[in-house]
């Protein structure tokens, strides 16, 4: 089975194929968000605003990367760089997933498989690139890595969707359309402020014990994001682009600053 060019990774479709590493985030610069994880929800608060969405795992928080949506993210340089100070986890493993296999009962564990876009030119039938398998028949440890790394990225997403059905269970999401003026993608989903405000003291317990407070906490600062969000964009389209980036070619003369410790780093194998 194949969704928009994902294939489960098996040694029967993959003993002969290698793989690159991708060195450009230009795969990147047309999305209007990305889903976070409670790991990472600080980091993601400092750099873009969060919103929460309905989707086929029920409610979860998402990063924005573009206001309005289908407009390029500022984030993403004309050559390909990432700008913000953190790269989201969903982004680094591009061009593989992990996806969700449902148990065949309550009492299996929740197993996932990992995929990989086989149309991103990432995918190659190049010995000199990474090998799938070794001469075993196993995962080569490169892409072992990658796997280990999103298996520890769908336990998050477990986690998160937990958080956030305590919150739904609680009656504090609402839809939010605008936040000081910027209008926000349909669908949005915020945090009722009078709805907090009348808390009683056990539900606070319940949000402090589950650790569902920092998630409010991220997604209400965050959202002083989107009215930078909005003018970087407008500067954006108001400019006419060299070929290559340099420090003083984009609006982004201190993303540029903050980002460049980030530039290097497409996988990170040890946390999330």
């Amino acid at each position: 089975m194949a969704q928009n060019g994902l294939f489960p990774v098996t040694y029967t479709r993959h003993q002969h194929r290698y793989w690159r590493r991708f060195t450009s985030f230009e795969f990147a610069a047309d999305r209007a968000e990305c889903a976070v994880v409670m790991p990472e929800i600080l980091q993601i608060a400092a750099a873009f605003p969060i919103v929460f969405k309905t989707s086929e795992r029920g409610i979860e928080p998402l990063a924005l990367l573009s206001l309005p949506p289908h407009t390029r993210t500022p984030f993403v340089s004309q050559d390909g760089r990432w700008l913000a100070a953190y790269i989201p986890s969903a982004l680094r493993c591009h061009p593989f997933r992990a996806e969700g296999v449902s148990p065949q009962s309550l009492k299996q564990i929740r197993q996932f498989v990992l995929c990989v876009d086989e149309t991103s030119e990432l995918v190659t039938s190049n010995p000199d690139d990474q090998a799938f398998f070794d001469e075993s028949g196993r995962l080569s440890p490169e892409l072992q890595e990658v796997q280990i790394f999103l298996q520890a990225r769908q336990s998050a997403i477990e986690t998160t969707a937990h958080l956030c059905q305590t919150l739904d269970a609680l009656g504090l999401f609402e839809p939010i359309e605008q936040h000081a003026g910027v209008d926000l993608p349909p669908g949005a989903l915020g945090i009722a402020p009078l709805r907090l405000q009348r808390l009683s003291q056990p539900e606070k317990v319940i949000l402090v014990d589950s650790g569902a407070f920092q998630l409010i906490h991220a997604h209400q600062i965050s959202l002083t994001h989107c009215a930078w969000l909005t003018r970087a964009q407008q500067q954006l389209a108001q400019q006419v682009f060299p070929e290559k980036y340099t420090e003083n070619s984009d609006i982004s003369g201190f993303l540029y600053a903050v980002a460049n410790a980030q530039n290097d780093v497409f996988f990170r194998t040890n946390e999330v």
